[in-house]
């Protein structure tokens, strides 16, 4: 069944089937009648519209009730800007695109705030609004009595350059500019912008532990989204030539994201395949319209009983958001190098066993030089009040270049309220924290990761449905320059960047032992691989201080092993470390410096020599012997 799926991956993902599908669908329809020809146009519009949901709802994770609305604004927007105000169809269509893309980013800053249901409330709300706008702003959009006369083929009044085009000629416009939306949307996906909507998806304080700010990614989500949603009903106004409200019901946002889950939401295939299929059943079931929903509502119980992915998931492999051509460029010439230099390690099918021997980290011993380094970070005095609970009382430490600090003690003690304060997930109640001199105290994550403090956490907040090496050029997201529209048009420059980020990921992820697994969904991997990957992750971002929240927990001895060794590579590289950790026997082995917290204060500082003969931790932490009496 995988071997299928893949050959018909293949298959789908190549070249020649998009470009015999474009000329079958350019020329086949020329011989059809007028109706099939209309039932095309219809697809093309349900594809765009399906797709706008997709990447809000599938890739970003913004949950979407009033898609319709938008929908709405874009035809309206050009039926008006055309009937009313006397603009040409070629500029009232991008002006209403972006009507409705002001729109999408203007509600995106409130539905930022809110996740879930009331995410999905908020924007049932907004099309709910739309729709009464529609009816009762009578003077611009005819009210219930709709408007009509638009420019349109049914009409014969539409004209565009001077051309007056009939149902075909529109329905090939319409084919042309789907295809390039889809092709933008898949360049778009497989850049850094699309990894990062996946991202926030996953987890938004893991994105902004990399440097992923989660609320504009979410607004360009919306703004995005919404445009092509606006594009979706300009064209609708110009196919029908006459605007109701009632096309614009929130019925119509929830047929819109069944088209996406049934079809395979998240990918780019499946919302093609969602909105053939709810184009052509319309017309199927019009001799049973009392049981349409009744057969929708049974497709869809259907589909997730027995496709939990969609139609897509079920006969294609999910789709990879990394450019193939510049992942196969990459392996090709690491391919060449390691034929030239007989290196084990260079290859795209080393095990993890050779490349982690042919990149083993060197072990780093600390000079003078480095004890007496200025800290990167210092944190003086800190403290965290959570409501009446003192989580951090008046707590200070220094990180040094060079050198790995262990935080420990008893659960409860406020090591993690320790990093997530000083990572910027928490806003210190007093004291102060500084980075290289420069005051990070407050600020939000994705700044205090810019600014080079990046940390892991307790358990792996990764993309599941990403592969290992795609969740590890996560972590590049801040070293990217490239802008959304190069992404989507795929310059040159956007490509060289994408092949030195897949370049330096196979670098850190055999520093990691993970090149075997590179290319395997990470939901598929055992916890250790997971634990592996985040480290790589972070270290992708290049960090001068990295935090590791609890990296050993879960991990076998061997994977201890190389977890110890990445770290004392990252030690050698200059960085400083923080290292939160209750495996006593990987610290022992492995740290510079050892800080001790017990009711959010400090009680020691010092080696672990010092620690395990300290009164005050013993009783703490490590616990006490009581002496046995002879009567025991």
């Amino acid at each position: 069944m995988n071997a299928l799926r893949r050959q018909v991956s293949l298959v789908l993902g190549h070249p020649a089937l998009s470009i015999a599908v474009l000329l079958a669908l350019w020329f086949v329809p020329a011989s059809a009648d007028r109706a099939t020809v209309q039932l095309l146009s219809f697809v093309m519009i349900n594809i765009l519209l399906a797709q706008s949901i997709n990447l809000l709802t599938g890739i970003a994770g913004q949950i979407s009730l009033g898609h319709a609305g938008f929908f709405a604004i874009g035809a309206y927007g050009s039926a008006v800007l055309t009937k009313s105000a006397g603009l040409p169809v070629i500029l009232a269509v991008p002006c209403a695109v972006a009507l409705a893309a002001l729109a999408g980013w203007l509600l995106a800053i409130p539905a930022g705030r809110v996740k879930e249901f009331y995410l999905a409330m908020m924007t049932a709300g907004f099309g709910l609004l739309t729709y009464e706008v529609l009816k009762e702003w009578t003077d611009v959009t005819g009210g219930v009595m709709g408007l009509s006369a638009v420019a349109s083929p049914t009409l014969k009044n539409l004209v565009v350059l001077g051309v007056r085009l009939e149902a075909l000629d529109y329905f090939r416009v319409l084919l042309v500019a789907t295809a390039v939306v889809l092709w933008l949307l898949r360049n778009f996906v497989q850049s850094m912008h699309g990894r990062a909507f996946f991202a926030i998806q996953a987890s938004e304080i893991a994105a902004g532990s990399i440097g992923i700010q989660p609320g504009g990614t979410k607004r360009r989500a919306y703004a995005i989204s919404t445009a092509i949603a606006g594009l979706a009903g300009a064209f609708y106004a110009h196919l029908v030539g006459y605007l109701g409200p009632d096309s614009f019901t929130i019925q119509r946002s929830v047929e819109v994201l069944v088209m996406a889950i049934v079809g395979g939401i998240g990918t780019i295939v499946g919302p093609i395949l969602g909105a053939m299929l709810f184009s052509w059943l319309p017309e199927k079931l019009q001799a049973f319209a009392a049981w349409q929903f009744m057969v929708y509502g049974l497709i869809l119980m259907g589909v997730f009983l027995l496709f939990r992915k969609g139609f897509a998931g079920a006969i294609a492999e999910p789709a990879r958001f990394v450019p193939a051509r510049a992942l196969r460029d990459v392996l090709a010439a690491q391919g060449s190098a390691g034929a030239a230099t007989g290196s084990p390690g260079a290859s795209a099918g080393t095990t993890a066993s050779s490349a982690s021997a042919a990149t083993a980290p060197s072990t780093v011993t600390t000079t003078a030089a480095d004890l007496d380094a200025s800290p990167i970070v210092e944190v003086r005095d800190l403290t965290k009040r959570f409501a009446g609970l003192v989580a951090l009382d008046g707590v200070s430490l220094a990180l040094r270049p060079g050198r790995i600090t262990a935080l420990i003690g008893p659960n409860g003690s406020g090591k993690s309220t320790l990093v997530n304060v000083v990572s910027g997930i928490y806003t210190p109640s007093a004291g102060q924290v500084t980075l290289r001199g420069r005051d990070i105290g407050g600020r939000s994550n994705p700044e205090v990761a810019a600014a080079g403090l990046v940390r892991t956490f307790q358990d792996p907040r990764l993309v599941p449905s990403f592969t290992v090496r795609e969740n590890v050029m996560l972590g590049a997201h801040l070293k990217h320059r490239g802008s959304m529209l190069a992404a989507a048009l795929r310059t040159p420059a956007m490509m060289r960047e994408e092949r030195e980020t897949i370049a330096r990921a196979g670098e850190i992820m055999a520093i990691a032992g993970l090149t075997a697994v590179a290319d395997q969904l990470l939901e598929s991997l055992p916890y250790g691989y997971r634990r592996l990957a985040e480290v790589a992750r972070a270290l992708m971002a290049d960090p001068e201080v990295l935090m590791l929240d609890e990296p050993a927990a879960g991990l076998s001895e061997g994977e201890l092993g190389r977890l110890a060794e990445v770290i004392r590579w990252v030690r050698g590289r200059g960085k400083a470390v923080l290292l939160i950790e209750h495996h006593m026997d990987f610290v022992a082995d492995l740290v510079d410096d050892v800080v001790v917290l017990d009711s959010g204060r400090v009680i020691y500082r010092g080696d672990m020599q010092g620690m395990r003969r300290d009164t005050a931790v013993i009783e703490a932490y490590l616990g006490v012997q009581t002496p046995r009496t002879a009567d025991a």
